[in-house]
């Protein structure tokens, strides 16, 4: 049965997994790789040959239309189109046709909260219809192995007969065409009850260890071991009897495949001779062997794929037997693979698969690769403590620090837990479910077991809902920027603001940056958003500097991804002289979790502070970053994150804590900024530890641009009563 390969491309990682699980449906599709966007799809297409592309209308960097009109120039392959909020008639989705697309699906109709089951199996029908064009074409201009070696072998059979009359004169040419086949010609007739070899001739039986004086005359089973002689014997008995004109039937000997095709010879409609072709197999058969392997195995881990996961539930589930889906994914390790490269990526899944593997105890857990960076284990487990057992020794294992060359990178996994059968009897649900759960132990954080249950369901919806809306909520103007003072504690003076990114959705309401942030850098709209911010950040400084207020630095928080994109420092500098805001104004917060990759964080800051930006670790003390390694860092600002500053008049430990981080700061002549103050016993306690900034409701919530002529006001006046 043919095998389809298909590539998925949607920047949405819910949506990615939804797709594949749809395809894994169907034994005839294969999900081979994934692309999140439209220039990342022109790559996979070349890499990957797929069969068939599904393909997102709205995606970052080069959306599905721009993505399309490229593979039908350069990489033509059958595309499907997938859209949230396109609508099947629109403009976009008669373009996408125009182009070239084979079929246009919405995935709000086709992924809807209760399964329909129906609308699923068009879809795949439909998909496999977009490729009868395309297999037409290969059947006409490729070699499909097994079927066309026999329709080879049985035109040469149909030739050599033709002049079997002649076949003295053609003797020579025979013999060349048998030893370019490494074949083995031998006729045989049955005399009495038994079938006897008349000729025996070609290379082939060098390797059989039988010649041709030994074999004329002889019977299979003088020839061949018992059981392969019975195992020819009924084929040569059905073509004598012309209960079919040819027969084809596969040996195997000494470790060796044999294809034999057997044709009668007639005279006067009455058979008197079988001429027999052997041909040796073995390469192809072998080829046969490795792609129903890589069919069913991860090439690249050496372990099981879907097509396996599925058959072991189906197994499983039909003996009634409780097990779980354990969903694995690796936090961070698309940050991993384009901080290391992708040889390293590729390593660092290799070892994962090995330490998943070696957790393999009793036949208890099987484990299976289904994505990128994505694990599913099955586990038979009678009771909940059984399976927690299971679940931590997974998070222990992945915890082990990983050594590759120079590196030694740490990795965390997101699990997600479905039961059978409380919390569904259908693979394909418990997997989704599983999978639901892995999400949201990832948005919590990461590096943590959670387990399926109603309330997670909704919260996924929600995150659907976000990255709905999130995708129009920068052209409709819907986010705003708030403005936190901070605050010189010396002098009591305003040196700077952090601009901080709100949502207000006309649909979801206010909506937190905990909750869209995330959402934002996954589906890669934190790079126009966070340009925005940037160019508004800037603005706004600018148009206060001009109004004559104190010049203050703006502090702006990047992302990870913005952190590592090769194209940041030049946006800068664009946004500096385009608001005219000089760069010793502007700062950039980034956390410690950026600096995973010491020496290219090292480099990417010194190239900010070459341009005369100022520098902020954020949020310090809860990341990653190794204390022999600050000291190397190009800051000029270390930010206290407010979890230990809160409360540190009450709080012994946090407060404790708090003074070794500025007695740090200030050997590495670093300025200290405490974030989250909020009454006057924590602040008079930083004065004691000499911090040098603060900033916090004490002082000042987040307010909007126009409330910040305001402050500056409040601060002056304070100013003056203090000189006067």
């Amino acid at each position: 049965m043919r095998t389809f390969r298909v590539l998925i491309v949607d920047d949405s990682i819910v949506m990615r997994n939804m797709i594949a699980m749809l395809f894994g449906k169907d034994e005839q599709f294969t999900v081979v790789g994934f692309a999140v966007n439209g220039a990342n799809a022109l790559d996979k297409i070349v890499e990957l040959q797929p069969d068939l592309v599904t393909l997102d209308i709205e995606m970052p960097e080069m959306d599905g239309l721009t993505a399309l009109q490229q593979i039908m120039t350069f990489h033509p392959v059958p595309v499907i189109m997938l859209s949230s909020y396109t609508e099947e008639g629109s403009n976009a989705t008669l373009k996408a046709l125009e182009l070239g697309a084979m079929d246009f699906f919405q995935k709000e109709t086709l992924f809807q909260k209760t399964r329909n089951v129906l609308l699923e199996e068009e879809f795949l029908v439909r998909c496999k219809t977009a490729m009868r064009k395309k297999l037409f074409l290969r059947n006409e201009t490729s070699i499909l192995g097994k079927e066309q070696s026999i329709k080879n072998h049985l035109e040469m059979l149909t030739f050599l007969l033709k002049m079997e009359d002649d076949m003295l004169q053609f003797h020579d040419e025979l013999q060349q065409t048998i030893k370019q086949q490494n074949g083995l010609l031998k006729k045989f007739r049955k005399e009495g009850n038994q079938f006897r070899y008349t000729e025996w001739q070609g290379s082939l039986f060098k390797r059989l260890g039988v010649t041709r004086d030994q074999a004329l005359g002889k019977e299979p089973h003088e020839l061949f071991p018992q059981e392969l002689a019975a195992h020819m014997l009924p084929y040569y008995q059905a073509v004598w009897e012309q209960t079919a004109q040819v027969i084809d039937f596969e040996t195997e000997w000494h470790g060796y495949y044999y294809l034999t095709v057997l044709r009668p010879m007639k005279r006067n409609g009455i058979v008197t001779e079988i001429i027999s072709l052997t041909v040796d197999i073995t390469e192809s058969r072998r080829m046969e062997e490795r792609i129903r392997y890589l069919v069913n195995h991860d090439p690249l881990t050496g372990l099981p794929n879907r097509h396996g996961m599925t058959k072991w539930m189906e197994e499983t589930m039909a003996r009634q037997e409780r097990f779980a889906v354990v969903f694995i994914n690796l936090d961070h390790f698309k940050l991993a693979n384009e901080t290391f490269g992708h040889d390293t990526g590729d390593r660092i899944l290799q070892v994962i698969a090995r330490r998943l593997r070696n957790i393999v105890i009793f036949d208890e857990l099987s484990v299976f690769r289904v994505g990128s960076d994505e694990f599913v284990g099955l586990v038979k487990c009678q009771a909940e403590s059984e399976l927690e057992g299971f679940a931590l020794t997974i998070v222990r294992s992945i915890n082990q620090p990983i050594r590759i060359l120079e590196h030694e990178i740490y990795m965390t996994p997101s699990i997600g837990i479905s039961q059978f059968p409380q919390d569904d009897q259908d693979s394909e649900t418990l997997i989704r479910y599983a999978n639901i759960a892995m999400d949201y132990a990832k948005e919590s954080g990461g590096n943590q077991v959670q387990y399926f249950n109603s309330q997670i369901y909704a919260k996924i919806e929600r995150r659907i809902k976000i990255e709905k809306h999130l995708r129009k909520a920068l052209e409709r103007n819907e986010f705003i920027l708030m403005y936190q003072p901070q605050i010189n504690l010396l002098e009591n003076q305003i040196i700077g603001f952090e601009s901080l990114i709100r949502w207000e959705s006309p649909e979801l309401g206010r909506v937190s940056p905990l909750e869209f942030i995330p959402v934002a850098e996954e589906t890669g709209f934190i790079f126009p958003i966070g340009k925005w911010v940037l160019q508004e950040a800037c603005r706004r400084n600018k148009m206060w500097q001009e109004l004559g207020f104190p010049k203050v630095t703006i502090a702006v928080n990047l992302s990870s991804k913005q952190f590592y994109d090769h194209s940041l420092k030049d946006q800068i500098h664009s946004i500096l002289l385009e608001t005219g805001l000089e760069p010793q104004y502007l700062e950039l917060e980034i956390t410690e979790s950026m600096t995973m990759d010491v020496q290219a964080a090292i480099a990417t800051l010194n190239s900010f502070r070459s341009m005369g930006l100022k520098i902020a670790m954020d949020d310090f003390g809860t990341g990653y970053s190794s204390l022999s390694y600050l000291k190397e860092f190009p800051i000029h600002n270390l930010k206290i994150d407010q979890s230990f500053v809160k409360d540190i008049s009450t709080n012994a430990t946090n407060a404790a804590i708090v003074n070794t981080i500025i007695t740090l700061a200030r050997n590495l002549k670093l300025v200290v900024i405490a974030e989250g103050v909020e009454n006057m016993n924590d602040l008079k306690l930083l004065q004691e530890f000499n911090c040098d900034r603060v900033q916090g409701y004490l002082y000042s919530r987040p307010v909007e641009a126009s409330q910040v002529p305001d402050i500056f006001a409040r601060f002056a006046r304070n100013q003056v009563n203090k000189d006067e």
